[in-house]
């Protein structure tokens, strides 16, 4: 009886720790792209992201993206593209919407192409 309740209390454990790693993930928006450019820009609730797009479907303006993409490195992803992933890159966040869009490489600064 012992090994069965040991058995039950690591699965409920197991259980308990997805459950809580799921409700941790952030989602964000995308609320500008420049596909000449390769760079997006993420609104999260913890702020703005500067993603740099690597390879797989580029976002499009309005995209969903989950996952904990608070930490600057690579990420892949899946935003409404089924099973195609895509890989970007975390350059920084920044709380503030102007930083981030002074923080856009300079090649990104002119109009979309």
């Amino acid at each position: 009886m012992t090994a069965i309740r040991m058995r039950v209390r690591l699965l409920c454990a197991a259980c308990l720790l997805f459950v809580t790693g799921t409700a941790l993930a952030d989602q964000g928006m995308v609320i500008w792209q420049n596909r000449a450019c390769g760079f997006f820009v993420l609104q999260m609730k913890s702020g703005y992201g500067l993603f740099e797009w690597i390879s797989g479907p580029q976002p499009n303006d309005g995209d969903v993206i989950e996952g904990d993409l608070s930490v600057p490195g690579e990420y892949r992803v899946n935003f409404g593209t089924g099973d195609l992933p895509t890989l970007i890159f975390l350059q920084e966040t920044v709380a503030d919407r102007a930083a981030i869009a002074a923080r856009t490489p300079e090649k990104c600064r002119s109009p979309k192409g």
